[in-house]
């Protein structure tokens, strides 16, 4: 069957009256206000077509009559919205799907169908056709479902915090900060090319590098100087010139920033710009370990600066910058980078590092433009200039029992559809083991229930050249019987040992810190936040001062939360006997400079 229908020119054209002229028409008669003369004189619709319509009421849509009845094509449509607002529509494959598990369970048999009574493709698009006032196509990104599964109770938490930590703040005081990359990849574009060419190329040389860039704004519009952080050991003079004005550039072995440069970025580029402001300051950002240190946390205190951390997997949602900032941003970068490798970078293969502040500062002007409606327009749609949290919650799905109360108006057939999407059936990660193979030699496969003693067998850990592969036991991780616990802050911390004298501590012992945080809620003493970390205690300054070395959790496949080692750039600090919760049982080493301590700071 042809997938479209022309309709013959030499058939007669029938008027199709107006819908609300009809409805008027109609009632003016029943109200005996008008005779059907009259109402066809002033609607202008054939007194016949009145006279059909108010006599039978229950008339039919004129030419072909639709498989399903109108009653059934609006449930569909209020399902498929549904579906659409938890995070899985539906596309017209799964629409034939729907309707046909639904006609099966009714034992309904339409004819126009198929014998599998399974619509076509010709009904599924004219069922969108029907209902475009309410449906569309329209092309969706995939997020993550760590990203999907943020509740609306954990928004309004956050925004009855946030309602109180910028209550009389000003605009110009609240500055959200992000990292962003910047690659080297123009993309993809429009071209014109012979007619039937499938692969058409163009020659332009590109590469995955990438550059990471820290941008930050002011609620009121006011960009701040970037921050530059180079992939490389050492950075070079040349990597400066021709930037955009007081922008700060750093670099790191990986490329991404880390506490060292985020403290540093604290110190360059937000104290310059928020000492300048009287009151309290606000710096709205993510929760990364990396975007958080004690150096950073003294900073701020000493100019009256306060951190709101955004809830985690929401940025999407409630950051500023990703929302409103970064989009134009990266369009902006890829004309400009685009324009360049046709000029000058022809013959790059990537941006040299001595080009990229040039072309920087090519982008900072291009966003100056516009920058100031973007930021404002971020800070507004994540509701917090001005602050509406109904702008960020009519973006998240309502909750699954607003559905439940509402169940009788939803087809089972969806909700199964919608449970089997929403199930996660998906099965743990079996360990892996290193096999006792000879060189050359091949093995052979064996089914999961199986096993070959003489193949799978552990590759003893001391006879191993890698030092990363323990042994794989939970007895590692929680290498004693005995649980201590210290009851502080409303917290109850296992395995931390209680401290009862002041002499009990002494140097080299490995200790429980706690460092108090600005939270957004300082009505009382109970609502104060801290954050914990295990450190080592290298120098005692006085009779109650002390000087320590701190670790970070390193997070691996076998142990979540109890491994921890040193940073590469060493976080020492100074802390108060008060500070220390307890001390910490001696770590068992794990490898390469990680410990192994039955204490997971994670979990607090």
């Amino acid at each position: 069957m042809g997938r479209i229908k022309k309709k013959d020119p030499r058939a007669k054209k029938y008027q199709i009256p107006n819908p609300n002229d009809l409805e008027s028409a109609i009632s003016c008669i029943k109200a005996r206000q008008m005779t059907y003369r009259e109402a066809s004189e002033v609607y202008g619709i054939h007194y016949s077509v009145l006279f059909r319509h108010v006599k039978n009421s229950n008339m039919k849509a004129q030419g072909g009559q639709t498989a399903l009845s109108t009653e059934e094509e609006n449930h569909i449509v209020s399902c498929l919205s549904l579906c659409a607002e938890w995070g899985y529509p539906l596309d017209r494959y799964d629409i034939r799907m729907v309707v046909k598990g639904y006609l099966d369970r009714r034992g309904k048999k339409v004819r126009q169908f198929n014998k599998n009574n399974l619509p076509g493709k010709d009904w599924a698009n004219g069922f969108l056709t029907r209902h475009k006032t309410k449906l569309a196509l329209r092309l969706c990104q995939n997020i993550k479902r760590s990203r999907a599964a943020i509740t609306r109770e954990t928004l309004n938490d956050y925004f009855d915090n946030l309602e109180i930590s910028i209550d009389g703040i000003p605009p110009s005081h609240i500055v959200n900060y992000d990292e962003t990359n910047l690659t080297d990849d123009p993309g993809t574009r429009k071209v014109i090319t012979k007619r039937g060419s499938k692969y058409p190329e163009r020659v332009m040389n590109n590469s995955k590098a990438s550059t990471s860039v820290m941008f930050a704004a002011a609620a009121d519009g006011v960009l701040l100087p970037p921050y530059v952080v180079y992939r490389s050991k050492h950075i070079s003079d040349t990597w400066r010139i021709g930037g955009p004005k007081h922008t700060r550039f750093n670099r790191t072995k990986s490329g991404w920033f880390d506490s060292f440069c985020f403290d540093d970025w604290i110190k360059t580029i937000a104290i310059p710009y928020l000492s300048k402001l009287s009151g309290t300051k606000i710096l709205i950002g993510d929760n990364l370990s990396s975007h958080l240190s004690t150096e950073s946390i003294k900073i701020c205190q000493k100019y009256n600066i306060k951190f709101v951390f955004l809830p985690t997997n929401s940025t999407h949602l409630t950051q500023p910058l990703d929302v409103a900032f970064f989009r134009p941003l990266k369009m902006h970068w890829r004309s400009i980078l685009e324009n360049w490798k046709k000029t000058d970078g022809a013959h790059e293969i990537c941006i040299p590092k001595d080009h990229f502040p040039m072309l920087l500062k090519r982008l900072v002007l291009k966003l100056n433009e516009n920058s100031v409606n973007n930021i404002k327009a971020g800070f507004e749609k994540c509701g917090i200039v001005p602050f509406n949290r109904d702008r960020v919650l009519s973006m998240s799905p309502y909750d699954s029992c607003d559905v439940n109360q509402s169940g009788d108006s939803i087809n089972s057939s969806v909700l199964e559809f919608l449970k089997s999407m929403r199930s996660s059936n998906s099965t743990p990660r079996k360990t892996k083991k290193r096999l006792q193979v000879e060189p050359g030699k091949s093995v052979e496969t064996v089914s999961d229930t199986d096993s070959d003693s003489e193949l799978i067998t552990e590759l003893p850990h001391e006879s191993s050249s890698d030092a990363d592969e323990p042994e794989m036991s939970i007895s590692n991780v929680l290498h004693t019987t005995s649980e201590p616990q210290v009851v502080k802050h409303g917290i109850t911390f296992k395995n931390v040992i209680p401290i009862y004298k002041e002499n009990e501590v002494n140097v080299d012992d490995w200790v429980l810190v706690s460092f108090q945080l600005d939270n957004l809620k300082q009505s009382s003493s109970k609502d104060m936040v801290y954050m914990y970390y295990i450190g080592q205690i290298i120098k005692q300054l006085d009779g109650s001062t002390f000087e320590g070395t701190f670790l970070r959790s390193k997070t691996t496949k076998l142990f979540k939360g109890f491994v921890y080692g040193f940073p590469n750039v060493k976080d020492i600090c100074e802390f108060d006997r008060s500070q220390i919760i307890g001390k910490m049982q001696k770590p068992v080493p794990y490898c390469r400079g990680l410990f192994k301590f039955n204490f997971n700071c994670n979990s607090i």
